[in-house]
This record gives C-alpha cells, structure tokens and sequence, in this order.
C-alpha cells in the first residue's frame, strides 16, 4: 500500500509547488548552453534573492557569482562529466559557493545535461539548492596559485605580451581531473578537496622555471608553457599526466586513483586573442575527456564554437527533413511502478539528417525550431504519426509531447479535433503533454483549450511538472489526468531528505487533485522503489526501458500492455 497522505485538508496551502520549494531552498532552472540563455523557476528571487536580470538571463554570468576555488560551477560541473548523451542526458552534480545579496551560501547543483548534434552539452536541466552560510574562514584564503576563469585570461593576455613579440610560442594546457564527481561520491567533499590539492603539487613538481600554474574554477588547472614548441605540446601535456598518475593518492576517507586529461592550444598558431586561445583548450579538453583514459588533445583550427552561435542552415535542414518525410517518433515505455509493466508510450520526435541513419540532437533542434517559429510544422507531423501508429494498432496508447506555440495555434487544433473525429477510438488512447510552463501563460485560455482535447477523449498530462510555475488554483482549473514529475527532482532521491520530501508531497498532491503520476528519468531500483512506496502510478527513465524507433515491422515488442 501507498504511504498515508503527509497533508491533511485543511494543509492545501502547504503543497503549493512554488511555496514548499522555497522553503527547502530549492529552485529548478534550464539552460540552453548554446545561447547561453537561462531559465528559472518561478520562486528565483525567493531562493536567490533579488539578482539583476543581466545575473539571472546568463549561464556564464551566473557562474561568474562563483566563489574562486570553492568548487566546479555548473558548466565545468557540466563538461567534465564525461558520459554520453544516448537520448535521456547525463547527470551532472557540483557543489560550490556563491554570492546571493548580503550573504555568501554553499549550493548544490545538480541536473542532466542533453547533447547536441556534435554530442556535446547543448542544453541542461537541474535544480540548485541551498545548504547552509559560508563561513568566514572557509573562503578568502590567499593563494596566489588560484584564480578564475577571468583572471586567468588576464594571465594568458600578459603571457602572450611577453612572449610573442619576441617570436617565442606560448603553450596553454588545461587540465582536469578524470570523474571527478566519481571521486566525490565514493569519498566525499572533504577527500576531493585533498586529491585535487595532491594533483595541484604534483603539477607543480614538474614545471620549468619559466612555466606557470593557477588552478580554476575547482577542478581545472591551467599550465602556461613558454617557449614550447608547437610540436612538443603533446609531450609536454603527457608529462604532467604521468606525473599525476604516478602512485595513488591517500585520503581521509580512503584511497583514490587520480587521472588527468588535457587539452592544449598554441599561441600563435592557433590564436593571438588570449580569451580565444583559453576557450579553444577548453574545448579541447572536451574532447580529451571522450577519448582514451590519461589522454591529450590539441586544438586545431576552428575547434571552437563560439556561445550562442547556431549551426548554419539547421533549421532549413530540418525542414527539409520534414519535406521528405525523414521525421519518425521514437517511443519510450511508461510502466506500472507496482507491477512494471508497459501501459503506455511515450512518442519523441526524431528528425533523420540523410540515407546515413543519423538523427539530428532534439535538445539542439527543437529549440531552434521554437526560436525560429517552426516547431508547431513539426507538432503537426507528430501528430499525423502518432494517430496512423493508433489506428494501426488497437492496443497501443500514446502520449505526444505539444509546445505552447502550437496548442494555442487554431490549425494544430482543427487538425487535432479532425484526426480524433476521423479515426474511431483513436483520442481515448491518447495523451497529450504540456509542459508545465505552459499554463502560467494565461491560465483563462489554456484550460479552455484543453478542456477541448479532453472532449474528445484524450487524456491531457502537465509534464515536467514541480519547478512551482502552476500554483493549486490553477490545477484545480485544468482538466489534468496525469502529472508527470520532473525528473530534476526524482533523480536526487538517494541523496537529498530534501527532494524526497518534495517528491513525496507532489504525488500526494496529485493523489488529493485525483490524478496519476509518472516520475521522470528513474535509473535505479531504490529510487523506484521508494516511488512506488510513495504511491506513484508510473515509472519512465533508462530503469524500465529507453526510447526505441518505431519500426511497424517490429511492432509487437512495443505494444502496450493495457
């Protein structure tokens, strides 16, 4: 059986999503990396307090409220996590101090980051939480060798002021330490601090007199290496790598190995610029991480993207794509949390880029498409599939993801209300998925216009649900039959008293309003089973099956099972 309600009647108020998650200090966010435009919860200036917009809209001026060497800010946290992104993203956690108004507090933030077409981080979604007040001697310390990411292309510009008027080569190596959130969870703050200040000597033991060493941003050492010639880069990263990896590092808490990567880029071979030459071994080390263990790469031309740059012509591709028909859905199980089995799918998009197979990056394309305009062509399209695959099969049920942009365009609704009409028992078997951003936008409208899908006879879900943009007189209005838990909040039950907290008040909520849930991104059994103690109706994440391509020839696999 469920565990009993934690709220009774009269503490309504209580559950209110924006309202409990300021309590805990929580506040949800979501950034696209490429613009670099950040979104935040509704509760922001509750948990933050009132930050200037320019701080807030910004991932790197956000970072830039990061304590230097308190910890790894979200986008080293970020990219030096070192997964792949195979369709439900990459868990990334840091823990770092920052500068609120009038206070200086120690965060936890952590999320998933989702791949672009080049398979690296394009966008995240996550939550930061507050812990508790830095204390005066914890920061501040003076430590020349430490710096941030600005300081240190200040470093970079007065190297290559020195240097290259007098036609000597300057080597820029940028180091990080391998799985370092591995090492952090197998050992704790507390020995991560001591391995990285362990690799911090050892670095240093094998510079020349005329090199130089600052560590940033936490877990990224950078190593100015003058008079280096362009071919001994590579050598001269190995070196510092061996003498890292030399024998195991003795903690507090145990024994740790310790392994670097390393990206390089040469001035001025590759750049005079010194921000360009920081950004280019920055991405290098991108690339190192997704290589062979140990290893090093140097940047070549043209390996840095610049942020906010968007890949040239995808949005025409993609239409393109759509023309000739190259646009399927891929389905991803939804199951029973008691009993584990499948009830129902759900249908991503999935835009092909040839004859080659491939498939362009959704959390790269489908912002870019709600940018430009043109998401709700391809909303029509999803629909048109997932209505034949219905028809096809009377045993499967579906749900479809649909922007704000396209539930609010009259087109997408006559063409939603002449499928339904047109093929019989179709709408029963359907859901359709809002995101929950999408109703504060004007709460009158958007119950009207899904209390029209529900007419039909297609059951309406509010997905990513939990980051308090929906207040308890809104759902009250709204004709919800699933509320699907964002999985920022469901991935940190292991660790977080707070989360499950919060979880555990948002299916009761869902049990008080009478309507199911489905709890996002779960991956492993005690995080299921704790849901399932709670009283969530469904489970979605790699644990009960990832996102397969409809293929009508092998359709039974993928048929639900009621």
């Amino acid at each position: 059986m469920p565990a009993p309600s934690i709220f009774g009647p009269r503490d309504e108020a209580l559950a209110d999503p924006r309202s409990l998650l300021s309590s805990i200090g929580e506040v949800a966010y979501s950034w696209d990396i490429a613009s670099d435009g950040l979104k935040w919860g509704p509760n922001v200036q509750d948990v933050l307090g009132a930050l200037p917009a320019a701080v807030t809209n910004r991932g790197f001026a956000f970072a830039a409220l990061v304590e230097p060497g308190s910890g790894r800010s979200r986008y080293d946290a970020i990219f030096s996590s070192g997964g792949q992104d195979h369709g439900e993203g990459v868990i990334y956690r840091t823990r770092y101090a920052v500068a609120l108004p009038g206070r200086k507090m120690w965060v936890e933030d952590a999320g998933r980051w989702f791949a672009g077409i080049d398979g690296r981080p394009a966008s995240a979604r996550g939550v930061l939480r507050l812990e508790q007040a830095v204390r005066a001697d914890e920061l501040n310390r003076p430590n020349h060798d430490n710096c941030d990411r600005a300081a240190l292309v200040e470093r970079v510009e007065m190297a290559l002021g020195e240097h290259l008027p007098a036609e000597r080569s300057v080597v820029l190596l940028v180091a990080a330490i391998d799985e370092l959130a591995r090492l952090n969870d197998d050992f704790g703050h507390e020995a991560t601090d001591e391995i990285i200040g362990v690799v911090q000597e050892r670095l240093r033991s094998v510079l020349r007199r005329r090199d130089h060493l600052v560590r940033y941003s936490s877990n990224r050492f950078a190593i100015l290496l003058a008079g280096c010639p362009a071919n001994q880069a590579e050598p001269a990263a190995r070196r510092f790598i061996k003498a890292v990896a030399l024998s195991a590092i003795e903690t507090s808490h145990g024994i740790a190995l310790a392994r670097l990567r390393v990206g390089a880029a040469i001035a001025p071979d590759l750049s005079r610029q010194a921000g360009s030459l920081v950004a280019a071994a920055e991405n290098a080390l991108t690339f190192a991480r997704s290589g062979a263990v140990d290893s090093a790469v140097v940047a070549k031309q043209r390996v840095v993207r610049e942020p906010g740059t968007e890949q040239t012509g995808l949005d025409v591709q993609a239409v393109a794509a759509l023309n000739e028909r190259r646009v399927t859905l891929a389905l991803q199980p939804i199951v029973s949390a008691k009993s584990r089995e499948t009830v129902f799918h759900e249908a991503l998009l999935r835009v092909g880029r040839g004859a080659h197979g491939l498939y362009f990056a959704s959390a790269e394309l489908i912002p870019l498409l709600e940018r430009r305009g043109l998401v709700r062509l391809f909303d029509h399209r999803v629909l048109e599939l997932a209505i034949a695959m219905l028809a096809s099969d009377p045993s499967m049920t579906l749900s479809i993801n649909v922007s704000p942009r396209s539930l609010s365009d009259p087109e997408w609704l006559e063409a939603f209300l002449a499928a339904t009409n047109g093929a019989k028992g179709v709408a029963s078997r359907l859901i359709v998925e809002v995101t929950e951003t999408a109703t504060i936008e004007d709460p009158s409208r958007m119950a009207r216009l899904l209390g029209t899908v529900k007419a039909q006879g297609a059951r309406v879900a509010i997905d990513d649900f939990g980051a308090g943009h929906t207040s308890l007189k809104h759902l009250r209005a709204f004709p919800i039959d699933i509320l699907k838990l964002d999985g920022a909040f469901t991935q940190n039950l292991r660790r977080s008293t707070d989360d499950r907290f919060y979880v555990r008040t948002l299916i009761d909520l869902a049990r008080h309003l009478q309507v199911d849930t489905v709890a996002e991104w779960v991956d492993d059994d005690l995080q299921a089973s704790m849901l399932a103690d709670w009283g969530v109706t469904y489970l979605q994440g790699h644990l009960v099956g990832k996102a397969e391509l409809w293929k009508p020839e092998t359709a039974n696999p993928l048929r639900a099972a009621g």
